[in-house]
């Protein structure tokens, strides 16, 4: 907080200036102006919360300062030091809304007085003013959010083309003519979100949008949205198939640099009318499905037969009825292995084997006697990285034989399982680590987690950090970088960020404030 200290003798600017502990206030920096037009300069420039203000000054005087203050629009409250007992003057600082009128010479107690009430409205018009932007900010987040929904209904196919989807194209910025088509797939998606993002799956949507407006920006008009939770569509109004190439390449490229992030894309050849976008999607889909996910298997070698999920059903059957995890986690295995050793899988054959895995799920978990099964233990179709599709299948029936197993071991696992993290917090832990040390799967691990401690692994590894951070900001002199590699994170700004999501205040704050007590 800056506070402005207007007069034109060197004695009472030191008066004030050594008269107040500015600290206590808050106050990180003190300003100074010996006339008017100075004043007001440095008002434009640094927007102080308060201002006091002499009356009698040269060139630009008291009356005139305030008077430019609040023509301008400025928030600074102002307090009049004046050595005048003038009607006048008087009036002149009730029209500038002063919040206080002090003779000289002053006493310490009226100056610290007038200033702590002076901070008490700016601050009250400051929480106001933020309030108010902060809710244009989620107004404006609503109606983007509105108009991404509607537009993705459109794109899908889902709604036909009428006259408000062609006015949410001009609101977006895209013309009706000449548009082209791109989708855009992450691969390792589950995998960053867990390592890189801490689990936290909508801040790693708002790195990805971020990034690619970035990348974008100069590129002429476009639009991206997700279909989903997997597919990103990215719209663009480009002149040529090339130039349309060279955006999807472009944040493709910075996804990867920036997040290590790998993408599939599927690209429609040509251009289209707004009404005619749904076949050009369909078309990019299409060319998606037949992206390849893994190395050629070389030119002339022939590729074999695509094996079938469905002929392990014998052998899953049996390590359900045993409730083995070992050997169901084997038979998948040893299933995505024929894969890579196939040297050829398209994305439209893995969504071929997550289909059959689905509905061996879904037979095996009504013969047990379950009623619907729970949504997360189904397999996602648009995995598009063999490593993290079969990660989720063997989540899948480990998730099925704990449906039938007892509580116990299972309790006495998850309390193994907090145990492990306040031992390990410094550690990378996720839901997906945390499966192949304990042998539970990722969906059970996260139930009974919140059902036994009343919150989720990731919320609780946070507060557990943020302890220990505490500790060490108040006991240490660590800098913030280096609690931060001490607790795991690899981003400092990141923990920063989630500090003072947790506590209201920075570290540095933080440690300041304990000090003091």
């Amino acid at each position: 907080m800056k506070v402005l200290i207007a007069d034109d003798e060197d004695h009472v600017r030191e008066g004030i200036e050594l008269a107040v502990d500015w600290e206590k206030y808050g106050v990180t920096e003190l300003l100074f102006a010996e006339e008017g037009q100075t004043a007001v300069e440095l008002i434009r420039a640094h927007r102080p919360a308060v201002m006091f203000c002499d009356m009698s000054m040269p060139g630009t005087d008291g009356l005139a300062l305030l008077r430019q203050v609040r023509e301008e629009g400025f928030r600074t409250q102002i307090i009049v030091v004046s050595g005048y007992d003038d009607f006048i003057y008087t009036r002149a600082s009730i029209k500038a809304s002063a919040v206080d009128y002090i003779l000289k010479p002053f006493k310490k107690l009226d100056l610290e007085q007038a200033l702590e009430k002076a901070i008490g409205e700016w601050s009250k018009q400051e929480s106001s003013q933020s309030l108010a932007r902060e809710n244009e900010h989620r107004l404006r987040q609503a109606d983007s959010l509105l108009h991404e929904q509607k537009l993705a209904m459109y794109f899908k196919g889902e709604i036909a083309f009428h006259e408000g989807i062609r006015s949410l194209f001009f609101k977006v910025g895209l013309p009706e003519h000449g548009l082209r088509a791109a989708l855009l797939l992450p691969g390792n998606r589950a995998e960053l979100v867990e390592r890189r993002f801490y689990g936290d799956a909508e801040l790693f949507v708002f790195a990805l949008s971020n990034i690619a407006h970035e990348m974008l920006k100069d590129s002429g008009a476009y639009y991206l949205c997700r279909l989903g939770d997997d597919q990103w569509l990215l719209v663009t109004a480009a002149c040529d198939g090339a130039g349309h190439e060279r955006s999807v390449e472009k944040v493709v490229r910075a996804w990867k640099m920036t997040l290590g992030l790998n993408t599939l894309t599927g690209i429609c050849e040509s251009a289209a009318n707004a009404d005619k976008l749904p076949a050009s999607v369909a078309a990019a889909r299409a060319a998606l499905l037949r992206c390849e996910l893994l190395p050629a298997a070389g030119v002339d070698k022939p590729v074999p037969e695509l094996p079938s999920f469905a002929g392990q059903k014998l052998l899953l059957q049996k390590a359900l009825e045993n409730e083995d995890k070992t050997y169901a986690a084997e038979i998948v295995r040893s299933f995505a292995e024929s894969l890579r050793r196939r040297g050829n899988l398209k994305l439209k054959e893995l969504q071929a084997c997550t289909i059959e895995a689905n509905l061996l799920l879904h037979y095996e978990y009504r013969a047990r006697g379950g009623g619907k099964e729970p949504s997360d233990m189904l397999i996602p179709l648009w995995i598009s990285d063999l490593g993290e599709w079969e990660r989720a299948v063997i989540g899948s029936w480990w998730a099925l034989i704990e449906e039938g197993a007892p509580d116990g071991p299972g309790s006495q696992g998850i309390q193994a399982i907090r145990q492990y993290i306040h031992r390990n917090f410094h550690e990378n832990i996720s839901l997906s680590a945390l499966s192949e040390r304990f042998h539970f799967s990722p969906q059970y691990i996260a139930r009974k987690f919140k059902e036994m401690y009343d919150t989720t692994v990731v919320t609780y590894l946070t507060d557990v950090r943020m302890d220990k951070a505490k500790s060490l900001l108040e006991h240490t002199e660590l800098s913030v970088m280096q609690i931060s590699g001490e607790l795991g994170y690899a981003d400092e700004n990141y923990f920063s960020k989630v500090f003072k999501k947790q506590t209201g205040l920075s570290p540095l704050q933080y440690r300041k404030q304990s000090k003091h007590h």
